[in-house]
């Protein structure tokens, strides 16, 4: 047992040090290559001259560019609709859906066209559902040890370690917004995913930090009273951005545009957009750099947070793809830098306006992704500083509980919500939606033509020691439903006293089903049908006993850890 147990530690190690890797490499490469492609916009051709300003086409040609280039892709693959974290979310909270593929490679490299062409995207979230793809690809050939998903997690911590270079906020990640548990199992691979990440990042690659804050000793008494006062605009605007995502995705899913039309004509508006405000466009960490060193003035942060929102909901929901995590903490720093600049104006040292640009960064951007703690330690782990972490943990706590009393945990949440999927119920909840009546054990039960005589049905009871029966016809159809004090009351014509319309299950309803309908039941057993044919039959206990079973495999699956050795 022993060697059992140390054998699958070097295993689940190994396997959570290549993940890392891999995605730290990948992760690099994402960022640097959508870097590159969107430096090219900077080359003097195809300008547009008003009055003395000279204004440059690019964005426009390059956003048209990565539409043909994303159509070629969605064709190419044959993927209609993208894949992100809410799947990797999903994948990890059910075994029948796991993370596709096929979908999954498509979609990040959608995500990488969508960045390279000046979309406005984040990149966080394809990084993620990447690092899940990977660890699904990785798990076809690794056997089972560790589990789906925790290995998945181990793929997010990883592009959460590598994105921001912070290993501590990717491994919290993975609990908190992904596994939604503390697992003592999984943390020993999340963990080492998510520090090789970092340290291959920061080996290999040399990197940066993500956010580059001056260092503050200041008293946090004189900020403390805004930071508060900020939280419910911080709030109504990760709302209006998470909001204005969803009218567009809605508008997209409505079927009444055609993806080509949507897809070029966000390329040409988003682009023309871009001409005159080239810093709404791309991944947007320069700018978000710039406005934590408060390089822009009141008015262009006034209209690049506007214009940020549009863009985004028009690019994420109009057929580009990308994540929403990159936008909402630029618009979350757009928004601290015009708050603090009013501040500033009226006599608040300027020096604290980097404290609240970040705060209200981090505030909007937890909102987002529903992950407060994961936030405060991005921002601790970027800036080493206590002040910066302190602020940022008392803006993200207050607007992340007035926007999960108004709008819900989180945008992935309402995604997945969308779908008919709650996660707020638990794991046992979704497994038992998964599971269909037919796959349940039956129960014994008699069946009984309708010219069957009353004496020998209740004869036959009485041997069974049965107190319900079924009458179907020559071909099966459930006729309807006896009780054996019917039969006392008249022995007659079973005719006169079968129940037609007793409460029925079909085939096809899910556990969650079976029992709702269970709950208003009186009797022994409830008839099984597929259409109106009498498939089975099955009681209260018997729904009850596959509820425990799954509670059961969930606490040992905890319990146990990893201690699956393939």
């Amino acid at each position: 047992m022993r060697k059992e147990v140390f054998s699958s530690l070097i295993a689940q190690t190994l396997l959570a040090l290549v993940v890392g890797i891999l995605v730290a490499i990948t992760a690099h490469y994402f960022v640097e290559g959508a870097r590159y492609l969107l430096s090219l916009r900077d080359v003097e051709i195809l300008s547009l001259n008003i009055s003395d300003s000279s204004y440059s086409l690019v964005p426009i040609v390059s956003m048209l560019v990565a539409a043909v280039l994303i159509i070629l892709v969605r064709r190419l693959l044959g993927v209609t609709k993208w894949s992100g974290p809410a799947d990797s979310i999903y994948a990890l909270h059910q075994s029948k859906v796991g993370v596709d593929v096929k979908i999954g490679i498509g979609s990040t490299l959608a995500a990488f066209i969508s960045a390279g062409g000046g979309a406005s995207v984040g990149q966080y979230g394809p990084l993620v559902h990447f690092g899940a793809t990977l660890a699904t690809i990785i798990s076809k050939f690794s056997g089972k040890f560790i589990r789906k998903d925790v290995f998945i997690a181990c793929g997010v911590a990883a592009a959460i370690s590598s994105g921001f270079n912070a290993p501590i906020a990717g491994i919290i990640f993975a609990h908190e917004a992904l596994l939604r548990r503390f697992s003592i199992g999984g943390l020993a691979p999340i963990s080492v995913a998510s520090i090789v990440a970092a340290a291959t990042n920061r080996y290999l690659f040399d990197a940066d930090l993500a956010f580059m804050v001056p260092s503050s000793n200041l008293e946090l008494g004189a900020v403390l009273p805004f930071v508060i006062i900020f939280a419910p605009i911080c709030s109504a605007v990760a709302i209006l951005y998470m909001v204005s995502l969803r009218s567009c995705q809605r508008i997209a899913a409505s079927g009444n545009y055609h993806f080509n039309i949507l897809i070029f004509g966000t390329a040409i508006t988003v682009g023309l957009i871009g001409v005159f405000i080239p810093d709404v466009l791309g991944l947007g960490s320069y700018q978000i750099n710039q406005i934590l060193m408060s390089n822009y003035d009141l008015t262009f942060l006034l209209i690049i947070l506007i214009a940020k929102i549009l863009v985004t909901a028009m690019c994420i929901g109009f057929g580009f793809f990308g994540g929403v995590f990159g936008p909402a903490l630029f618009v979350g720093a757009a928004l601290g830098g015009f708050l603090s600049g009013l501040l500033i104006q009226v006599g608040l040292s300027a020096e604290y306006g980097s404290i609240i640009a970040v705060a209200t960064l981090a505030a909007v951007g937890s909102s987002v992704i529903g992950a407060p703690l994961t936030v405060v330690l991005i921002i601790l782990e970027l800036t080493g500083s206590y002040q910066y972490a302190l602020m940022a943990l008392l803006s993200v706590t207050l607007c992340s509980t007035l926007t999960y009393k108004l709008f819900g945990l989180s945008f992935f949440d309402r995604q997945l919500l969308d779908r008919g999927i709650d996660l707020s119920r638990g794991r046992e909840y979704i497994h038992m939606t998964q599971i269909r009546v037919e796959e349940l054990e039956h129960s014994e039960y008699l069946a009984f033509n309708p010219e069957s005589s009353p004496k020998d049905i209740m004869r036959d009871m009485m041997e069974k020691q049965v107190t319900e029966a079924y009458v179907v016809d020559n071909e099966n159809t459930l006729v309807g439903k006896i009780n054996i004090v019917s039969l006392i009351e008249d022995t007659e014509s079973i005719m006169n006293i079968i129940d037609k319309t007793p409460v029925a299950l079909q085939t096809t309803n899910s556990l969650t089903e079976a029992l709702e309908i269970a709950s208003d039941f009186v009797g022994e057993s409830i008839p099984i049908v597929k259409g109106n044919k009498l498939e089975g039959a099955i009681t209260e206990g018997d729904l009850f006993t596959k509820v425990l079973a799954i509670q059961d495999d969930l606490r040992n699956e905890e319990t146990e850890g990893n201690g699956v050795t393939g």
